[in-house]
């Protein structure tokens, strides 16, 4: 039975062989803007690079109170051992109602190619999937970012759709290509 209040009365630490996902906290904000700000990083999220360190703390800020709310959980990704946030991980959109909710991610582009999203997202979806009891996690991915593709893919997700110029992202029209994982498929998260 789903049970949303359950899985997330406490903010939950996931723990991998090399990752340790926690809560994003104010001292997080100088790495946070580290990652954000970093044009090959957020290419395809919609928004421009941030310019300010205020920007990380209202994020940071805004991640609290969506937990609170219920609405969204998102980790700072970090090393077992290490505290730094490298990265972020989370669903940052929970339709309660509908069993349902959205990945997304991003990872300081000094850390890419070292495997360090999949085991990060694979934790994630068996969060979402196994303890939160979602049917269904939703990832969208610019065309223009196979790699991210690829990602979703090697972690057990299926191609849906692509949904053609749905979103304006820094001057221009870019489509939307949609994933999806369901509860009935966790045995395909490798």
């Amino acid at each position: 039975m789903f049970n949303l209040d359950e899985s997330l009365k406490t903010f939950p630490v996931l723990e991998t062989e090399r990752l340790r996902l926690r809560e994003i906290v104010p001292e997080d904000a100088e790495a946070l803007f580290t990652v954000f700000s970093d044009p090959l990083v957020v290419a395809g999220h919609g928004r421009p690079p941030y310019e300010t360190m205020g920007q990380a703390y209202e994020l940071i800020e805004w991640y609290a109170q969506a937990f609170k709310e219920k609405r969204a959980v998102r980790w700072a990704i970090t090393r077992q051992g290490e505290d730094k946030l490298l990265g972020t991980c989370g669903f940052h959109y929970i339709v309660a109602y509908h069993h349902r909710a959205e990945i997304g991610y991003e990872l300081a582009s000094t850390e890419w190619r070292q495997g360090i999203m999949s085991e990060a997202v694979r934790a994630v979806v068996r969060f979402g999937l196994a303890e939160m009891e979602l049917h269904r996690i939703e990832a969208n991915v610019d065309p223009a970012n196979p790699a991210s593709a690829n990602l979703l893919r090697k972690v057990g997700f299926t191609e849906e759709a692509i949904l053609r110029e749905r979103f304006f992202d820094n001057g221009r029209f870019v489509d939307d290509w949609f994933f999806s994982i369901l509860a009935t498929e966790i045995d395909k998260v490798r």
